[in-house]
């Protein structure tokens, strides 16, 4: 994974996406943990990268394009 790719939590499902801002390493563990912005804007967390996974360009598309129905 590098900086700019669209991740999940595994925790979360696939129901919330996140943009990689960054990484850093955990003093105490070693632990490589990225710098995630939700895809709302006014929401930023951290998270260990273990429990990433990422999202495919079409799943991403799927998310973000209303289709309406009548």
């Amino acid at each position: 994974m590098k900086i700019g790719d669209i991740v999940t939590r595994r925790i979360y499902g696939e129901d919330i996406q996140f943009c990689i801002l960054g990484f850093y390493t955990r003093q105490a563990t070693g632990e490589r943990v990225a710098i995630l912005a939700m895809l709302d804007p006014s929401t930023i967390v951290e998270a260990s990268v273990d429990e990433l996974a990422p999202v495919s360009l079409r799943h991403l598309f799927a998310l973000t394009t209303n289709v309406y129905t009548h």
